[in-house]
Parts: structure tokens; sequence; C-alpha cells
């Protein structure tokens, strides 16, 4: 399956954690939510990865979320 673009990016605190939920469409045109947890990893000695959260839209309510991006994250979460 090939990612042919991203929508939106979304950043929500779920407990402790931070999860990054990228809204993409597949080459069929197809919606699909990508869940991620990662930000960063340590590369090497002194090289490091970030995620870019510049265009991240930060959620502070699970209610601020799209429905149908609500219905997949409680999904996911149970």
């Amino acid at each position: 399956m090939k990612i042919s673009s991203i929508e939106a990016k979304y950043l929500v605190k779920i407990g402790g954690n931070e999860l990054i939920i990228h809204q993409a469409r597949n080459e069929r045109g197809e919606k699909i939510y990508i869940f991620q947890t990662l930000k960063n990893i340590k590369l090497g000695e002194s090289e490091e990865w970030n995620e870019d959260l510049n265009n991240v839209q930060t959620i502070d309510s699970r209610d601020k979320l799209p429905d149908d991006l609500k219905r997949t994250l409680r999904k996911v979460l149970k």
C-alpha cells in the first residue's frame, strides 16, 4: 500500500503518552489513519531524528477529533 497524501496530523495525549495520528489517503483514495508514538530517536553518538511537529494540530480533548477518527481511536484503544 502506498500513501499518496497526508491530509492532517493530530497530537493527542492519552494517559501519560502522546500519540501522533496521521490522516492519510492511499493510492486508491481510501482514507486511512496511521498511529505513531515515536517522536524522536537517537541514531548514533551525536545524531538524533525528531518528528516535525510544526504542522500538527494539538488536541486537548478527544471530543474535538473528527467523528470517524474518534470511532477508530476507540477501537484501537480497546
